[in-house]
């Protein structure tokens, strides 16, 4: 989708990501009721301002520059792995949540929001980029190995 540019979130845009977070939230309510539990908002206003404010956290939204629009969302956090005796020391960037909205899925936005970040990984010299998608998300797990990412490990469970 040509028009689409990519900057750092900013307090204005509080209203637009909060809706695309519930959009996400609903998705995994409805596909895991038993896990995720109904909400009236995902995000608050407070949260969104400390999560601007917070130094390791970096938040992104895709604007569609000809309606003036908010059609996606990331964020990230950097993690810093340090003298844990199992592990190697290692820099991590972290992404949260991306969300592009369901009616401009499909249109390059969502690779836009993941190059920015692996971007931000480069520039930060990090030693990868990381994310967890859930398995009922199949669109998602699809873009992300056609972003190049790979499965390091899954999470199962038995449900008693």
């Amino acid at each position: 989708m040509s028009g689409i540019n990519i900057r750092r979130a900013v307090i204005g845009d509080y209203t637009e990501v909060s809706a695309l977070m519930d959009e996400l939230h609903r998705l995994h309510v409805e596909a895991r009721p038993d896990v995720y539990r109904e909400l009236q908002t995902r995000m608050s206003l407070t949260e969104y301002e400390q999560l601007l404010e917070t130094d390791h956290r970096f938040l992104y939204v895709a604007e569609w520059l000809e309606q003036g629009e908010i059609v996606g969302y990331a964020s990230a956090q950097l993690n810093v792995i340090q003298n844990v005796t199992l592990l190697k020391d290692r820099k991590m960037l972290y992404i949260n949540e991306i969300i592009v909205a369901s009616k401009h899925r499909g249109h390059g936005t969502g690779k836009l929001l993941m190059q920015e970040l692996i971007e931000l990984g480069k520039e930060m010299q990090v030693d990868s980029v990381e994310l967890t998608v859930s398995t009922f998300n199949n669109g998602a797990q699809a873009f992300y190995e056609q972003m190049g990412l790979s499965v390091r490990s899954s999470r199962m469970e038995y449900i008693l």
